[in-house]
């Protein structure tokens, strides 16, 4: 395995489990609170944007380059509202409406959009062993969500709305970012990204309040919306950065391991009930795994390079 491609694997595993990690988190922070997911983001957004930001700046990095180039902003400003802002945004109202591993349900049909997508533009069909990942991670969350019965899926209008947003949104964000990090890199897109997000939504949530926020978090909460804030940006920096080693298939495909280790949180810590099914739907979720991380030098060259986007 080439060492890129490995340290890909890696960044995205690991930004996945901690995503993983902080769905169930934000979960009990709403519980424990009365923050709605708009004050949440609000504080993410800002805090993850600005201690990017300003740590480039310390490393002195010109963070305002980009902004001498209209083309890249207005892709940046694009991603930071359709891709970022979006992005997060949707998945944490479905996780608001609903709980933190449903929410995973519905951001792990972007892996399908993204196939679709790729695909068309490509005008080929995926390869087989995309398709056996696809196919398997979509049952392995299907079972860990629903436990093998569909009527176990009970959910709001407003959750399934937003829920397919946050596929969309999903997809967006894995594919539109590329050219932008391999032009000014991974760091300054997800600052800038980040921030603007934050601002955006700011000025959105015109009742926002620092001070309502304080008021409403207790020591342990407080200690909770830091563990989730760090725990969040070193999740999106590895998944992002994982775009340059990988295929956005499968970064998408990879990052399916998020319900997993949701799951495994819910059941050990908010005491949720996991039942046979969903012990299958892990299994399948980890085959999802082992399916996306063949080398593509044991692939035919000509089909290798039809995976590069």
């Amino acid at each position: 395995m080439k060492p890129s491609r490995h340290l890909g694997l890696i960044m995205i595993i690991s930004g996945a489990s901690l995503w993983g990690l902080s769905g169930p988190m934000i979960q009990w922070l709403f519980d424990q609170t009365d923050l709605t997911s708009e004050d949440y983001l609000v504080i993410r957004l800002l805090f993850a944007g600005i201690t990017i930001l300003g740590f480039l700046l310390f490393t002195k990095h010109n963070i305002f380059e980009i902004w001498k180039h209209p083309k890249d902003w207005i892709q940046l400003c694009i991603f930071a509202v359709i891709g970022m802002l979006a992005g997060q945004f949707t998945f944490i109202e479905t996780l608001y409406k609903s709980n933190a591993v449903t929410a995973t349900l519905f951001q792990f049909l972007g892996p399908i959009i993204i196939t679709i997508y790729v695909a068309a533009r490509k005008k080929k069909l995926p390869t087989t062993i995309q398709l056996l990942a696809v196919v398997a991670a979509v049952s392995g969350t299907s079972y860990l969500i629903t436990n093998g019965s569909i009527e176990n899926v009970i959910l709001s209008k407003q959750a399934i709305l937003y829920g397919i947003l946050t596929a969309v949104t999903f997809a967006f964000y894995t594919l539109h970012p590329k050219s932008l990090i391999k032009q000014w890199g991974t760091l300054p897109i997800v600052g800038w990204g980040m921030l603007l997000g934050g601002v955006v939504l700011w000025g959105l949530k015109r009742d926002f309040s620092f001070h309502h926020v304080a008021q409403t978090l207790t020591n342990s909460t407080f200690t909770m919306l830091i563990m989730i804030l760090l725990s969040g940006t070193v999740s999106f920096l590895l998944y992002i950065g994982s775009l340059k080693y990988l295929t956005a298939i499968e970064t998408g495909l990879l990052s399916s391991i998020e319900p997993l280790v949701a799951a495994f949180l819910s059941i050990v810590w908010l005491k949720e009930s996991f039942g046979a099914y969903q012990l299958l739907g892990g299994a399948f979720i980890v085959v999802a795994v082992i399916l996306l991380t063949i080398p593509e030098r044991e692939l035919k060259p000509s089909v290798a390079r039809e995976r590069v986007l």
